[in-house]
C-alpha cells in the first residue's frame, strides 16, 4: 500500500529556500531519503536566523515535517524533529493571524503516517482522526496524506468500506488540486482494497490501471504490493522474484524497513513451497532490521512468522519426541499473540495463537481440547486465506484431540470449500492451478482422517476431495482481449524468428530469451486479471465408482497417492477396495527420474551406439525396478485405470512388463473418469487431423489418419495455422495432431505444438468452449507436465483435458518420427474397427514392441473412450 507524507508555495523572498523544500519533498517521494535530510539540514539552519512571519514559520514547519519523514528511514530517528514541531504547536504558530494554520493538520497527520509505519494502530487512527477533523485548516496535500493514510489504516484493521471512502476522498481532492502523484497512490490503494477483500483479479487489473497513469518506471511500493497479491493468489515463484525485485529497489533508495518487508514476503514464499529452514534466514534478517529501527509491532510480526516456519519444521522432522522444542515455541507464540493483540493486530495475534495451539497438541498438554475449540468461535471469513485454513486446520486437529472425529471432517471440508470458493474467482487456468499451494496442509489432515477410519473407501473420497480443490474448472466464456491476442501473435512471431535465424552469440541469444520471457509475462500478467465463477465441481465416492466398475468387470481402478513420505493406492474393482502400501516415495521418485532420463537418451538418433545400449539397459533395470514396487498393483490382466496427481501422473505406467499390451489409462481424478468412460456407440462428429512443419513423415501420417475416417479433414502445409487447429480443438469430435512438441519446464503453460504459422500454446488452449472428445498429439513429450507446489500438474495435454477433453493420448518422452507415425496409424485403424482408445494404443504399442524391440512412450490420459 502506498503512503505518503510535503510543500506549498510562498513569498518571492524565500523562493530558494522554497524550492530546495519542495526538492526534498520529491526526495522523499522518490524514496532518497538521505538526499533529503542533506537538502533540509542548511535550509532550517537560514529560517533560524529570519525574523518570525507567517511565511517563515510555514516554511519552518514543512521542512520540519519533511526532515521528519526522511530521519523515519533511517537510524537517525524523528524524534528531534517531531520535538521541534510540538515546540512549534505550544508557542503558537498555528495561530491564524501570526502563524501557519495549517501546522496542526499536517503535524497530527505526520504523526498518524509515522504511527502506521511502526504498527501503532490506535495512536495512527488518533492522530488521523485529528488531521481528518481539522481538515478545513489543512492545505491540500496535507488534506489529502491524511486521508490517504487513514485509508491504508483502516484497511489494516479490516474496515473496508472507510478504506475506500477515505481512498475516494483522497483521489478527488488530489484530481482537483493537480497532485498527479497523490491520484496514482489513492487509485493504487483501492486497488489494493479489493485484495484485501479477496477479489484478486480485480486487485491485480485496477493496480495495474493505476500504475499506467504515472509516467516512468514502477515505484518499489506498488511493486511489493503486487507480490503480495500474487503471493495470496499461489503464485509463488512469480511472487518471490517481485518480492526480490522489491527489495532491490528499496535498498538502492535505503530504505531498510521497506527490504524487511519484502523479506518477509520471502519467507512466506518458502513456507508455501514447504521449505520453512529458507524461510528461517530471511525472518531473522527482517526482524534484525525491524529492531534496529524501533520498529516493535514488525518485529512482532517477523517474530510470528518465524515460529510459524519452526512449527513446520518441527511437524516435518517426523515423530521423534521433541517436547522440549514444541513447549518453548508455545511459550513464545503466547507472548507474541497477547503483544499483537495489545498493539491491534488481531491476524498476527490469530496466528501466533494458531502455533500456540499446534505446540501444545503436539505436546498433549490440552486438558480439555474440546473446551478450546468451542472458545475459538468460527473462522473469520475477512481473514487472508492462508490464515483462514490454518484456522481450519488448527480447529480439525483440537477436535481429533477430543475425539471428535466427525467434527474434525466437517472442519477440513470446510476449509476445503473456503479454498475452492477463493480459487473460483480467478479467470486464469495460471491463477486456478497456482492457489493449490494452500490447501496442501489441509489435504494431509483429510487423509489422515481417513487413513484413522481403516477404511480403504474412506481414504479415495480424501484423496478425490483434494483433487477436486486442485483441479479447479476451466474458464467460462473468457473475455475478448486485444491485446493479449496481440501479444501472443508478437511472440508467435518471435519464436518463429529465432528458430529460423538463430542467434549469433551469446549476447543474441540472451536478448532473445528475455523477449521471450517479457512478452510470456505479460500474456500471463493479462490473464491474470480475468474473473472466475464458483463451479459447483462435485466429486465422486466410492459406492458411485463402484456401481460403475460393475458395469465394466474386466476394469480395475488404482488411486494412488502421496502421504507423509511414503506411497499409498485404494484399489478398487467390481469385488470391492483395499488399501495397499507400496514403500517409501523417494526410491519411487529417483527411479522415475532414472527412467525420463533414459528414455531421453534412447530416443535421440545422434546418441552413439554404445551409449545408447547403456541407456537402455538402464531403463530396463528402472522399469523392473518400478515394477518391483508397484507389483501389487499394476498385474490385473484387464483394464487398469491409475488415478493420479502430480509427479505421480509422470510415473510410466503403461510401459511396465504387466501393462504391456494391456490397457492402461492414467486419469486425473476418479471424477473425470466416471464421466467420460465408455465405449462409443457413433461415430465422432468430426475427424480433424493436423500437421505441422519439419517433421519428414507428419503430412503421410495425417493424409493415413484421415484417410481412415469418413469425411475427414486433413490440413497440411498452410492450412494447419494456429486459428484452424484452435477451432478445431473447440469443436466436438476427434483432433490429431503430427506436429513438433515441445514442454516448458519453467513455464509450463506455454508448452507448445509447431503449426504452420507458429506454435500453439498450452494457454491458449483454455477457450471455455465445446472441445473434443478426444485428441491425439503426435508429438515429442507433449504428454509431459511441470508440478508445482502444491502438486497441480500443468503442461500442455494437462490443460486439454483440464478444459473437458475426455482423452488425450501424449508421449510423456520423446518420440521417433517413424514410430509415431507407425503406431498412430495402427490406433487409428482400431478406433476406426471400435476398439476403446486405451486398448488400441495399448495394442499398437506392443505389435511395435514386438516388430523393433522398442518401448513407445505413449500413454492414454484421461478416459478410454
Amino acid at each position: 500500500m502506498t503512503q505518503t507524507g510535503g510543500p506549498a508555495a510562498g513569498p518571492p523572498a524565500l523562493g530558494a529556500l522554497i524550492d530546495q523544500v519542495q526538492r526534498a519533498e520529491d526526495d522523499n517521494a522518490e524514496g532518497r531519503s538521505q538526499q533529503a535530510r542533506r537538502r533540509l539540514r542548511p535550509v532550517l539552519q537560514v529560517l533560524d536566523q529570519l525574523d518570525e512571519s507567517p511565511d517563515v514559520v510555514r516554511l519552518r514547519g514543512r521542512a520540519l515535517i519533511e526532515l521528519a519523514r526522511s530521519e523515519a528511514e533511517t537510524r537517525t530517528g524523528p524524534e528531534a524533529s517531531l520535538d521541534r514541531l510540538d515546540a512549534m504547536l505550544a508557542a503558537g504558530a498555528a495561530d491564524a493571524e501570526t502563524g501557519w494554520p495549517g501546522l496542526a493538520p499536517a503535524v497530527a497527520g505526520l504523526r498518524g503516517f509515522l504511527a502506521v509505519r511502526a504498527g501503532r494502530s490506535d495512536e495512527a487512527l488518533a492522530r488521523l482522526d485529528d488531521a481528518v477533523r481539522l481538515i478545513d485548516d489543512a492545505e491540500p496535500i496535507d488534506a489529502c496524506r491524511a486521508l490517504l493514510n487513514r485509508g491504508v489504516l483502516h484497511a489494516d484493521l479490516r474496515d473496508l468500506p472507510r478504506a475506500r471512502s477515505d481512498s475516494l476522498e483522497c483521489a478527488r481532492r488530489a484530481r482537483a488540486a493537480g497532485f498527479a502523484r497523490l491520484v496514482f497512490k489513492a487509485n493504487h490503494n483501492l486497488g489494493y482494497w479489493n485484495f484485501v477483500a479477496g477479489r484478486l483479479p480485480e486487485a491485480l487489473e485496477r493496480m495495474e490501471a493505476a500504475a499506467g497513469s504515472l509516467p516512468g518506471p514502477a515505484w518499489p511500493t506498488q511493486i511489493l504490493d503486487r507480490a503480495r497479491v500474487l503471493l495470496e493468489a499461489g503464485l509463488i515463484g512469480v511472487a518471490d522474484q517481485t518480492f526480490a525485485e522489491a527489495a532491490e529497489v528499496f535498498a538502492a533508495q535505503h530504505l531498510p524497513r521497506d527490504v524487511a518487508e519484502c523479506e518477509l514476503g520471502r519467507a512466506e514464499c518458502a513456507l508455501l513451497r514447504g521449505e520453512p529452514a529458507a524461510a528461517l534466514p530471511l525472518v531473522a534478517a527482517a526482524r534484525a532490521r525491524f529492531k534496529r529501527r524501533g520498529d516493535d509491532a514488525w518485529v512482532l510480526r517477523a517474530e510470528q512468522l518465524a515460529l510459524q516456519a519452526e512449527a513446520r519444521a518441527l511437524a516435518m522432522a517426523g515423530s521423534a519426541p521433541r517436547d522440549r522444542e514444541w513447549a518453548a515455541l508455545a511459550r513464545r507464540a503466547a507472548r507474541v499473540e497477547a503483544g499483537a493483540r495489545a498493539g491491534g493486530r488481531e491476524s498476527w495475534a490469530l496466528a501466533a495463537g494458531y502455533v500456540r495451539l499446534e505446540a501444545q497438541l503436539a505436546q498433549g498438554r490440552l486438558a480439555d481440547p474440546a473446551a478450546v475449540l468451542e472458545a475459538l468461535g468460527p473462522v473469520r471469513a475477512g481473514d487472508p486465506i492462508g490464515l483462514r485454513l490454518y484456522g481450519r486446520r488448527i480447529r480439525a486437529m483440537l477436535a481429533l484431540a477430543a475425539h471428535q472425529r466427525s467434527r474434525a471432517a466437517r472442519h477440513v471440508r470446510a476449509g476445503q470449500r473456503d479454498l475452492a470458493l477463493h480459487r473460483s474467482r480467478f479467470g486464469s487456468l495460471d491463477l486456478r492451478t497456482a492457489g493449490a499451494v494452500h490447501g496442501v496442509a489441509l489435504a494431509d489432515l483429510d487423509v489422515d482422517i481417513a487413513l484413522a477410519t481403516g477404511r480403504s473407501g474412506a481414504v479415495l473420497d480424501a484423496a478425490e476431495r483434494a483433487r477436486s480443490v486442485i483441479g479447479g474448472t476451466p474458464r467460462v466464456n473468457p473475455p475478448s482481449d486485444p491485446e493479449s491476442a496481440q501479444l501472443l501473435t508478437d511472440l508467435r512471431s518471435l519464436v518463429e524468428k529465432h528458430r529460423d535465424t538463430p542467434a549469433a552469440t551469446a549476447r543474441d541469444r540472451l536478448r532473445a530469451q528475455r523477449d521471450e520471457q517479457r512478452l510470456k509475462h505479460a500474456i500471463l500478467a493479462r490473464s491474470w486479471h480475468e474473473k472466475g465463477r464458483a463451479s459447483g465441481d462435485r466429486t465422486s465416492d466410492v459406492d458411485e465408482l463402484r456401481t460403475a466398475l460393475a458395469r465394466r468387470p474386466q476394469t480395475t481402478l488404482v488411486d494412488v497417492l502421496e502421504h507423509q513420505g511414503r506411497l499409498l493406492a485404494v484399489v478398487v474393482d467390481e469385488r470391492g477396495s483395499r488399501l495397499v502400501g507400496l514403500g517409501a516415495v523417494d526410491e519411487v521418485v529417483e527411479l522415475v527420474r532414472r527412467t525420463h532420463a533414459d528414455l531421453e537418451v534412447t530416443a535421440n538418433p545422434l546418441v552413439p551406439a554404445p551409449l545408447r545400449d547403456a541407456a537402455l539397459r538402464s531403463l530396463a533395470r528402472g522399469l523392473d525396478g518400478l515394477e518391483g514396487r508397484l507389483r501389487d498393483v499394476v498385474a490385473p490382466s484387464g483394464e487398469l485405470v491409475v488415478v493420479a496427481s502430480g509427479w505421480l501422473a509422470a510415473l510410466p505406467w503403461a510401459m511396465l512388463t504387466p501393462r504391456v499390451g494391456r490397457p492402461t489409462v492414467v486419469a486425473p481424478s476418479v471424477q473425470h473418469w466416471l464421466e467420460h468412460a465408455g465405449t462409443a456407440s457413433r461415430a465422432p462428429a468430426e475427424v480433424v487431423a493436423a500437421a505441422g512443419p519439419g517433421l519428414k513423415h507428419a503430412e503421410d501420417e495425417v493424409r493415413g489418419v484421415a484417410a481412415l475416417w469418413p469425411g475427414a479433414r486433413a490440413m497440411v502445409g498452410g492450412d494447419a495455422t494456429v486459428e484452424r487447429v484452435t477451432q478445431a480443438l473447440s469443436s466436438p469430435g476427434v483432433v490429431h495432431l503430427a506436429a513438433h512438441g515441445r514442454h516448458e519446464p519453467d513455464n509450463p503453460l506455454f508448452s507448445s505444438v509447431r503449426l504452420a504459422d507458429g506454435p500453439l500454446f498450452a494457454h491458449e488452449l483454455d477457450t471455455g468452449g465445446d472441445v473434443p472428445e478426444l485428441v491425439l498429439l503426435s508429438s515429442c513429450e507433449i504428454g509431459r507436465a511441470s508440478i508445482r507446489a502444491g502438486g497441480e500438474a500443468l503442461g500442455f495435454a494437462s490443460v486439454l483435458l483440464r478444459t473437458g477433453v475426455g482423452c488425450v493420448v501424449a508421449a510423456a518422452a520423446p518420440l521417433p518420427d517413424e514410430t509415431a507415425r507407425q503406431v498412430m496409424t495402427r490406433t487409428h485403424a482400431l478406433l476406426r474397427a471400435g476398439t476403446p482408445v486405451a486398448e488400441a494404443l495399448a495394442t499398437a504399442t506392443a505389435e511395435r514392441a514386438e516388430e523393433s524391440g522398442e518401448r513407445v512412450p505413449l500413454v492414454t490420459l484421461g478416459a478410454p473412450l
